[in-house]
């Protein structure tokens, strides 16, 4: 199973992100941006498991795609590669104008029919 792990850049639960992976079980990778917080935990969590990591970077292309939202053209690429199942990891998910990124990975996952997954503590 690939997983998508992604979130607030202010996320600092790393028990949160190892519960979630460890109650999946059979997990073959996870996919992840390159910010602080979540997707720093991310790796942390995953390399800590065992899993293999695929930790995406924004490129120059996707900048010039997605001028000032680099993270959109992530989102998009990260998706891209396979996605089983989204673990979005975000406390403020449902607060109106908050979790931009968060909430447009959910979006790209929920279209192309990829469960999704949002813990908020």
């Amino acid at each position: 199973m690939r997983i998508l792990i992604t979130g607030a850049t202010t996320w600092h639960d790393e028990s949160a992100i190892r519960r979630e992976l460890t109650a999946l079980g059979n997990v073959g990778s996870v996919v992840t941006g390159d910010t602080p917080g979540i997707d720093a935990l991310a790796i942390s969590v995953a390399h800590e498991l065992g899993i293999e990591i695929d930790s995406m970077k924004k490129s120059r292309a996707v900048y010039k795609a997605f001028p000032g939202e680099g993270w959109k053209g992530l989102n998009v690429r990260m998706m891209a590669t396979g996605v089983d199942l989204v673990l979005a990891f975000h406390a403020d998910f449902d607060t109106p104008g908050c979790a931009r990124g968060t909430r447009h990975a959910v979006e790209l996952a929920q279209q192309a029919g990829i469960e999704v997954r949002v813990c908020r503590a």
